[in-house]
Formats: structure tokens, sequence, C-alpha cells
């Protein structure tokens, strides 16, 4: 009786909607996190006007233990075909099971949803500004095919601000060679 009561609860758990997890369980004031996604060449040669080929999302909690209330500074980077990559800084706010999210100096928005127990989706919101507020933006038009992007939780080493997310050193961060298992 024991094996089937346990293997029923196990059948029930299994089969909750991913609404119902958390995305504390991704992102935690007080937790560093790192979520990452490398686009594959077979994957970019079958979404033609998909602009994003690398996309990062981190946290790490020394920047956000100031912020007022349950707000978090994560910081997002993309690194675009033939371009060179773009970060910055952005505020999130829970708002109920996902996060909505902000560019400073109002340069956009979008939100942050669970996948599953590995995986986020950064979905909705608007176009992207990456910028220094008076600096002339760098525009990421999210549209048709740079709406909704899935990434995959990943070593904090790879997001560390030590491992040099700056323009110079992108290529050793967002390297296919060393990141095959996040190539999809």
């Amino acid at each position: 009786m024991f094996k089937k009561t346990a293997v029923v609860s196990l059948g029930l758990f299994a089969a909750l909607p991913v609404a119902a997890q958390s995305i504390s369980q991704h992102f935690d004031k007080y937790r560093d996190s790192c979520f990452q996604r490398f686009y594959s060449d077979s994957h970019l040669a079958s979404h033609p006007v998909q602009k994003v080929e690398a996309i990062q999302l981190s946290h790490f909690s020394a920047e956000s233990r100031a912020m007022p209330d349950s707000e978090m500074n994560l910081r997002i980077a993309v690194r675009l075909r033939g371009r060179s990559t773009w970060q910055t800084p952005v505020i999130c706010r829970p708002k109920g099971n996902s996060l909505s999210c902000g560019v400073e100096c109002d340069g956009g928005r979008f939100d942050v949803v669970v996948k599953n127990h590995s995986s986020i989706l950064i979905t909705g919101g608007t176009d992207l500004y990456f910028s220094d507020c008076d600096a002339k933006p760098r525009i990421l038009e999210r549209a048709p095919d740079d709406k909704v992007f899935m990434l995959h939780q990943q070593p904090l080493s790879n997001c560390r601000p030590s491992a040099c997310l700056c323009n110079c050193a992108i290529s050793r961060v967002f390297s296919p060679a060393s990141c095959s298992s996040l190539i999809a």
C-alpha cells in the first residue's frame, strides 16, 4: 500500500503546473544566480530574423541588499549577430510567480517566469535600450524572433563580473567551445 501511495504522490507532484513553481526558487534577494543561453548555428539558421545569439541574466545578492523591500538588481547581457555584447543593470520586483524587470532610465521592460526547475523564460515587455542614460542607446528591438528567450541555470562563475561581461572579453564568456551544453 505504501508503494502505491508514494508512486501516486510523486505522480501528482510531477504533474504540478509550472505556474505553481515560484520564481524565488531561481531568484532570491539573498542568493546569487546565473542563467544563460547560446543559440546554435542551426537554430539561428532556422530563425533568420532573430538578432540575439547569446543572452545572460544574472543576480548577485551583494548588489541587491541595499534595495528596498523585495526589489533586486539583476544584470542582462546580450550578444547580437555580428555585433558586440551589450549589458545593462535591471531592477526587478516579484509579481506573483514572476519578476517584473525594468531597465534604468526608461530603457524598456520584460518579465521573467519559471520554465522548469533549471530554466526560466524572459518574455513580454518592450524593446530594450542599453545605454549609460546620457549616451546614445543601443536598442534591442524585440520583434519578431526576439520576444521570448529560454535561459538555463549555470554555475555562478559563468556570470561573475570577474568573468568580464564587458565587450572586450565577452568572447571568453560567450564562447560556444566552453558552453557546448548550452547551445540549443
